[in-house]
């Protein structure tokens, strides 16, 4: 017993509804008297129940160096803030919460929650995971055994990846999780209208390893913005049509394009408003 809604074959107390047979279904579950209704042999009627069950939530944060822009609301701290709220939450109601750092060693990167005891170890496992800004190498393997069926994963990410083979391993492995029966949302945190404001046009002085006098001033112009900014939506396109089969959530929150955003008032607003986020704790859904 739990505190979620989860629909299953078989037998159960509260009847929901019929789907069609289909190959693999339990015999056993057919209700012969409603499929001899519909009047033909292939018509077979599977009967569904609701039970109340407990949730495995998987929470992944990326934590890579794109992640801490822009300085006046980084999607990090943004992200830290949803995993902490999402995971209070389900440990509140006896969920069973996994914390898992996207990017980086595998080490330590997999934290397992239970009960409402918890809730406050949360906030320092993310500050340790922040410490792994360095780290760009995607850590998937260790979600091979915590993702059970009727499971939540919840990716929160800037969708910047280094290579196309890190957006096809990711797709990858939400495709997996889909056809093992769990829920999926990848929440979009996209900064590019705040992140444009800031860069504004003119010349700019570039500080960083390897540059030189002659190569640290750098000339921004709208033709430059455009571009990066197509680049960037032509990258999560390709993502995107990698990961149409599994057809996860896919929750964009973009970011206000203002020079100095307000953190606080962006995540409650975001937080409270986003019906999939919503769905998350609310029964019979």
């Amino acid at each position: 017993m739990g505190g979620h809604q989860m629909r299953r074959k078989g037998q159960s107390l509260d009847f929901r509804d019929f789907e069609h047979y289909v190959p693999g279904d339990d015999v056993r579950h057919v209700d012969w008297r409603a499929s001899a209704r519909l009047g033909r042999r292939e018509d077979l009627l599977v009967r569904h129940y609701t039970a109340e069950e407990q949730l495995t939530l998987v929470v992944s944060v990326d934590t890579r160096p794109s992640m801490l822009f822009p300085e006046a609301m980084s999607k990090l701290q943004i992200a830290a803030w949803l995993a902490e709220a999402v995971a209070s939450v389900a440990l509140s109601s006896d969920d069973k919460v996994v914390l898992h750092r996207l990017f980086g060693a595998s080490s330590g990167s997999l934290i397992n929650l239970r009960g409402s005891q918890s809730a406050g170890r949360v906030r320092s496992i993310l500050r340790r995971f922040a410490e792994h800004q360095d780290a760009t190498t995607l850590n998937a393997k260790p979600l091979a055994t915590s993702l059970p069926p009727t499971s939540v994963w919840l990716i929160l990410t800037d969708l910047y990846f280094d290579t196309e083979a890190q957006s096809k391993t990711l797709a990858r492995k939400i495709a997996l999780a889909q056809e093992g029966l769990c829920w999926v949302i990848l929440v979009d945190l996209d900064s590019w209208p705040c992140e444009r404001i800031f860069l504004g046009e003119g010349a700019r002085r570039i500080e960083g390893p390897g540059l030189d006098e002659t190569q640290n001033r750098f000339e921004i112009t709208e033709e430059n913005l455009t571009s990066v900014e197509t680049r960037i939506r032509d990258h999560k396109h390709r993502f995107f049509d990698l990961v149409r089969r599994a057809s996860c959530d896919w929750v964009p929150w973009l970011w206000p394009g203002e020079l100095e955003p307000e953190p606080e008032t962006f995540f409650r607003s975001r937080f409270l408003g986003d019906k999939v986020i919503q769905r998350l704790f609310m029964k019979d859904q």
